[in-house]
């Protein structure tokens, strides 16, 4: 029999194979949550960390790495003109500067000094130190560590004096402490948003 004729007998049974249709019947239910809850980008099947914030940078399991971030609080304490007497009506600022830093037993306050555009600097400049003064003096008496306290006054050049854009009668307390942060994920916007300095004070 020739290799020609042998082909030809062959062809039709292996035809005839490949034309049966395939077992299309799935025996395995689908038990794979491919949902992603918290929109990481990770499924609920492999996220390890449900409910990660917005924007947030995650790993193949869903989690965040973390890290140590100062977060401000920002209180303002106004005084009448040309004095540095603590006014009746600035009581319960006072009360909430002294909170933060007795719940914050880290946290540590930097009193910056103001005063309204009159008189000549050298004098305003001893009055916004005597208006620091009084409130550390105050905290101080109430318990809080001197070595918790720093002043500054508006005539220095500092990353908080240079945020003022007006002059008024008041003393700013920035109140830094630190916290865990989840690490956020890189957008065009970070840059600038790293850039913008805590304090709203003006």
């Amino acid at each position: 029999m020739t290799k020609s004729l042998l082909s030809l007998i062959l062809l039709p049974l292996l035809l005839a194979g490949c034309a049966q249709m395939p077992d299309t019947q799935v025996t395995r239910h689908q038990i794979d949550d491919l949902r992603d809850h918290d929109k990481d980008g990770v499924i609920n099947q492999r996220d390890m960390c449900a409910d990660t914030p917005t924007g947030t940078k995650v790993d193949i399991t869903g989690c965040a790495p973390w890290e140590v971030k100062p977060k401000y609080d920002i209180q303002t304490v106004y005084f009448n003109y040309d004095d540095a007497h603590m006014r009746l009506d600035q009581n319960e600022t006072y009360t909430l500067l002294f909170n933060l830093l007795e719940q914050k037993p880290q946290a540590k306050v930097i009193l910056v000094g103001d005063t309204s555009p009159e008189g000549t600097d050298q004098y305003n400049k001893a009055l916004a130190q005597r208006r620091t003064g009084v409130i550390k003096d105050a905290l101080i008496e109430n318990g809080i560590a001197p070595e918790r306290i720093s002043e500054q006054e508006f005539t220095q050049v500092t990353e908080l004096t240079k945020h003022l854009k007006k002059r008024e009668r008041r003393t700013i307390a920035v109140i830094t402490s630190n916290q865990m942060e989840p690490v956020k994920k890189w957008t065009i916007y970070s840059s600038e948003q790293s850039a913008q300095h805590a304090s709203t004070a003006q």
